[in-house]
């Protein structure tokens, strides 16, 4: 009984949870598509009071994202690009800053510069290089364990110069204080002297916070370099009055926990490593406050690294276990139960990414092997046909060839009689090869024999007369030729030839044709539209089509057999 209450309870707790998340999902939609009817420029307030004020993420990147997507849906004038690539690097930090998924960082950063780049838009480029820059020493920090990028360095130097170019001051103060963060705690502040000199020099507006803020660094940063260490200290000291008169309350954050890393550090190269302890619980706590997971995780490390130095070492396990949890879950997303279980699940893991990572190679060998195989027999079988079907192309075409030649040899040996019969005949009598042995009957229906007869000397003028590869000539021509009427001469044709003028002209044309193109001494130079007209085609395309109907080949596939 017990059990089967379990069960329903189980059944009606996942029900309501279902329905509570359908809920969400409809409020969210409908959130979404209200939102999607506001103008760009009321968006992007939105989302950013959403992303410093309120701190809603999730509503600012909802905000940001119906911004970046209108460029794609159509929207590209240049108010709108700049919108989207503005709110694509708001996006970029949201997933960079928040979610702290790099892939889509990458993509998003990728696609504001791919848009800066393609449309001449430069201004928000610092930004998009700073990011750049960012996603790399992170992921290598995270990643790799790479606490200095030089690569990321020189990339924040762009950023640096093209903002200092456009007089983008705060995109040249962010620049510059992940430039100081980068250098100065990796020993490495000389490769940026240059950069410490222009923001000392005037060009640089005195009246910003942010300025002052750099200028006070440097000259602590110098100070500790120069072996003032007490001017050093106070300096960074200083810092924090600076933060305090920052408006933004994130930046404010922000600029305290930069100050008191420098104070913590000093502390910690002084051997006082208990007020170095008590200023990084104060970067914790300020981390927190700012969701700034990348200066908490150092943090915490710091806070192991410096408990093991006063001997502590069950507070820089513990430290450090809170440090590996953290990074964890930033870099593969992935909670961890508790600190005594990390060892266990993280060697687990590895075993079973191992064994699927080999399971899924096998698959994918095995799949790969099989595709190789059937495509191998595909292309072979399509081969084999191909070669099949070649081969009875060529053997037809070939036949076709010869079919024609043989056709040919007739005509010749029939024109060859008809000069003979002709020769024989008296010379001296003025009378046409072709005229008729008596009066051309009147126009009706003729009979067999006087259509044979007609039909013959019809045969004698196309065997005989060169005027019919003339494009001009006529049915009526014909009929002068013949020494009859045009109707009898065309009744003739058509009853007894089984076709019509144009076949019978078509058929000797196409013969002749064949002719020249075998003659390669006197017509060999000529193209196949030079033939084609020079037989009474007034086009290639007509005397192509002409040419295949009757000998069954184009005239380019007729000349090849005629070459082989």
């Amino acid at each position: 009984m017990q059990r089967h209450f379990r069960i329903l309870a189980l059944l009606l707790l996942s029900l309501l949870f279902s329905q509570a998340i359908a809920a969400t999902n409809d409020v969210a939609i409908s959130l979404y598509n209200r939102w999607e009817r506001l103008p760009s420029e009321q968006l992007m307030k939105m989302g950013e009071q959403y992303r410093c004020i309120t701190r809603q993420p999730d509503s600012a990147l909802v905000c940001f994202s119906i911004v970046a997507n209108r460029y794609y849906q159509g929207h590209q004038t240049r108010d709108d690009i700049e919108k989207a690539i503005e709110a694509m690097t708001h996006i970029v930090w949201l997933y960079k800053e928040e979610f702290y998924d790099y892939t889509k960082a990458v993509k998003y950063n990728l696609q504001a510069k791919e848009l800066a780049e393609k449309f001449q838009i430069f201004d928000y480029m610092p930004f998009i290089l700073i990011n750049n820059a960012d996603l790399l020493s992170n992921s290598e920090h995270f990643t790799k364990d790479i606490r200095f990028s030089e690569e990321a360095l020189q990339i924040y130097k762009q950023a640096f110069d093209m903002a200092l170019k456009q007089r983008s001051w705060h995109a040249m103060h962010v620049a510059f204080f992940d430039m100081m963060i980068k250098t100065t705690f990796a020993d490495k502040e000389s490769m940026i002297e240059r950069e410490m000199d222009i923001m000392m020099n005037d060009v640089v507006p005195d009246t910003i916070v942010n300025t002052h803020f750099a200028r006070c660094l440097i000259r602590g940063v110098r100070a500790w370099n120069n072996d003032k260490p007490d001017s050093a200290l106070t300096y960074f000291k200083h810092l924090l009055d600076i933060a305090e008169l920052q408006t933004s309350p994130n930046q404010k954050r922000i600029s305290m926990i930069t100050a008191n890393y420098y104070i913590s550090f000093w502390y910690m190269a002084h051997d006082r490593l208990t007020e170095a302890i008590h200023v990084q619980h104060e970067i914790i706590r300020l981390s927190k406050d700012a969701h700034n997971v990348t200066s908490l995780l150092s943090a915490y490390n710091n806070l192991s690294q410096f408990h093991a130095a006063l001997g502590d070492s069950a507070l820089a396990q513990r430290y450090h276990i809170i440090f590996l949890e953290g990074k964890d879950e930033l870099v593969n997303k992935k909670k961890l139960g508790s600190a005594n279980e990390a060892k266990f699940l993280f060697e687990l893991n590895k075993k079973n990414e191992e064994v699927r990572d080999m399971a899924h190679r096998e698959q994918v060998k095995n799949q790969m092997m099989w595709g190789a195989l059937i495509t191998a027999i595909v292309l072979l079988m399509l081969l084999v046909m191909l070669w099949v079907n070649n081969r009875r192309i060529k053997e037809r075409n070939r036949q076709l060839y010869n079919k024609s030649l043989e056709m040919l040899r007739a005509d010749e040996e029939k024109r060859e009689l008809i000069e003979q019969l002709q020769n024989q005949s008296n010379p001296a009598e003025d009378v046409s090869p072709y005229a008729p042995t008596e009066t051309p009957q009147r126009e009706g229906k003729l009979s067999e024999a006087r259509q044979s007869e007609l039909l013959h000397r019809v045969f004698m003028v196309m065997e005989t007369n060169e005027e019919i590869y003339s494009p001009d000539f006529s049915l009526t021509r014909l009929a002068e030729l013949v020494g009859d009427t045009r109707n009898n001469v065309s009744e003739a044709i058509n009853q007894r030839y089984q076709g019509n003028f144009n076949a019978l002209v078509n058929e000797y044309r196409i013969k002749e044709a064949c002719r020249r193109f075998n003659d390669r001494v006197q017509y060999g130079q000529l193209t196949i539209e030079a033939v084609g007209q020079s037989v009474g085609f007034k086009s290639r395309s007509a005397f192509s089509t002409v040419f295949k109907q009757i000998v069954g080949l184009t005239p380019g596939a007729y000349q090849r057999q005629r070459k082989n």
